[in-house]
């Protein structure tokens, strides 16, 4: 646990200045209005944070990570490990999260709740989940796509976002994904990049904290479902990088990558 200390304030900062934002400010369906600046950041911050972004993020971070090893064995090694383990992980929360929990929880998504309301459907939220994730799909379009004026300010990306994600939504799959990559690659950067660089470990804290935003922004989620998802995030993280196995790889040795011993904490 001591190798995780310094980077816990960070961590903890942005995790209390998520929950402040999406509790206390007006965030809620602020990003949906046809061409909003914010509408558009929120939108790719959001994507950033799903199934692509977060893939290409992880085939980064392995790059990276390889790459400071010296032999070509050795780059390809830590460069396969790095995404068996991560894809894994994040595989298997997805899986768990999709078909287990937030089944039980049942949570209904604030985007269902607005359409419903503002399309005056007499459709009921409870028998919409007892259909197929594609005839959800199919209800929805059919419901807003042929609506030309009630939904007629609302941007397009955001409503095929709102047509796509018809899950359930207690706890944001997207939060827990970004602060968990966010955290390891926090502790990733802090021990591994120089003194110099060593502040950069904040930033894959601040666009897990941006992407949990954007999903309550966007009206697919709300303050509790993203500040659940992100703390399970931190907490499965923090698990991760406790097991010594992960944590001696991680901070490895420099005689890994040719440069010579700084001090007895980076062994």
């Amino acid at each position: 646990m001591r190798l995780l200390r310094p980077i816990i304030p960070a961590v903890l900062s942005f995790y209390g200045l998520l929950v402040f934002t999406v509790f206390v400010l007006p965030v809620a369906f602020s990003a949906c209005s046809r061409d909003s600046a914010w509408c558009t950041f929120m939108y790719w911050m959001t994507e950033s944070g799903g199934q692509r972004g977060t893939t290409i993020i992880v085939l980064l971070a392995a790059i990276l990570y390889a790459g400071s090893f010296r032999s070509l064995t050795q780059k390809a090694k830590v460069f396969f490990l790095t995404v068996l383990t991560l894809g894994a992980v994040l595989a298997s929360f997805a899986y768990l999260n999709e078909n287990v929990i937030k089944t039980l929880i049942r949570v209904h998504r604030p985007s269902h709740t607005y359409i419903l309301r503002e399309s005056k459907s007499t459709a009921r939220l409870d028998s919409l989940y007892l259909l197929t994730e594609p005839e959800r799909r199919k209800f929805y379009e059919d419901l807003i796509l042929p609506d030309t004026v009630t939904f007629r300010n609302m941007d397009s990306r955001v409503i095929a976002h709102w047509i796509d994600e018809v899950g359930y939504s207690f706890p944001s799959g997207h939060s827990f994904n970004t602060f968990l990559l966010g955290t390891i690659l926090a502790f990733f950067i802090y021990h591994l990049a120089g003194r110099r660089y060593r502040w950069l470990h904040v930033l894959p804290l601040a666009w897990a904290m941006l992407v949990a935003i954007s999903r309550v922004a966007l009206g697919v989620h709300t303050a509790r479902d993203v500040s659940a998802g992100a703390a399970l995030g931190i907490v499965l993280a923090s698990l991760v990088l406790s097991i010594p196995a992960v944590r001696g790889a991680m901070v490895k040795k420099e005689s890994d990558t040719g440069e010579l011993p700084k001090s007895p904490r980076y062994r």
